[in-house]
């Protein structure tokens, strides 16, 4: 079982949310969080990620995490029943981790509901379920300032809202509503000069509604 991997970023996909790593000549294909997405270095550039390996039938898919706290909380999320690993990713890439964990450990239903495939029932389990179980992992963490990415230089703002724009609807938003977030997004100060930023402000737009 893999656990663990370090290599150079061959691809960054943010479209299907993966990564595939070089290491020592041998390319790994991981999923991964848009949280996560969002800290990994350019392509070319050195990387290391936690590993979760999902073993099921015919499958072995691996998925990785930016700290292990994360591949944690991957791990409780598909313990609960219904939530296999894409949902999970869908959760995880919802909010920062400390969001997330506030929001489970508070009961707050509503807030996990506004994540994409995450339906009533699938959100009451999510808490009945892991309510208890993550006050450990939230505890371990304390409480942590969200960190953004490192700006770089930003494209031209149509082709970098089309491109967030298909990161979003890939996630499971609706045209429209990405369309009025992203509006949103780009009066944020600082406004987001890249992929990564943009699609950070325009989730926590969408997130708040």
């Amino acid at each position: 079982m893999i656990g663990h991997l370090r290599g150079t970023v061959l691809v960054r996909d943010a479209l299907t949310g993966t990564i595939v790593l070089d290491v020592s000549g041998v390319g790994y294909q991981l999923t991964v969080s848009w949280q996560t997405f969002a800290e990994v270095p350019e392509e070319g550039a050195d990387c290391a990620l936690w590993v979760h390996t999902h073993v099921r039938e015919d499958v072995l898919a691996l998925y990785g995490f930016e700290r292990p706290e994360e591949r944690r909380m991957f791990q409780l999320l598909t313990s609960v029943p219904q939530v296999g690993p894409k949902n999970a990713v869908a959760v995880l890439g919802g909010f920062p981790l400390i969001e997330l964990l506030e929001a489970i450990g508070q009961g707050q239903q509503a807030t996990l509901q506004r994540i994409p495939g995450v339906g009533k029932r699938t959100a009451e389990r999510i808490i009945l379920d892991l309510r208890e179980k993550v006050e450990p992992l939230a505890a371990s963490l304390g409480v942590q300032d969200d960190r953004d990415g490192e700006p770089t230089e930003g494209e031209p703002t149509d082709a970098l809202d089309d491109e967030a724009r298909a990161v979003l609807v890939n996630l499971g938003w609706k045209p429209k509503v990405v369309n009025a977030a992203l509006a949103k997004a780009h009066d944020a100060d600082p406004p987001p000069e890249d992929l990564d930023g943009l699609v950070r402000k325009t989730l926590a737009v969408l997130m708040s509604r």
